[in-house]
């Protein structure tokens, strides 16, 4: 079932827009930033998934604040953000436990992974 957004949150994107609105349309700097972000990641999925599978709720909380971080110059809009925001934290925050959600995170991770290869491509646009 699909959830109203609240009044102040704006529909999910899946573009670099904001990222390039912020450097004034400087390709190259986006380019540079998009390459840190799937850089990072490329460490953080790893992690995530070890945290996870491992059932370690403080490290997985701690790995997500950390890759929010990461994904934020894409704005607090972008799929992937949001993905860590709703669909991570918070469904760690509400359920307080990863027992049962192998299959969940596994889906998670794989979406996300999915959308961070996509980056590169959005910077040819």
């Amino acid at each position: 079932m699909t959830e109203p957004l609240p009044n102040n949150a704006e529909a999910p994107y899946n573009n670099l827009q904001y990222l390039r609105d912020l450097l004034d349309h400087d390709m190259n700097a986006v380019n540079d930033i998009v390459a840190e972000i799937k850089a990072q990641w490329k460490k953080d999925h790893l992690e995530l998934q070890q945290a996870v599978d491992t059932g370690d709720v403080a490290e997985t909380r701690r790995l997500l604040h950390r890759i929010k971080s990461t994904f934020s110059p894409l704005g607090a809009g972008h799929l992937l953000y949001r993905q860590v925001a709703d669909n991570g934290e918070a469904f760690l925050e509400k359920k307080g436990t990863l027992e049962g959600d192998h299959a969940y995170w596994k889906k998670l991770i794989g979406d996300m992974e999915q959308v961070v290869e996509d980056l590169s491509k959005e910077t040819s646009r």
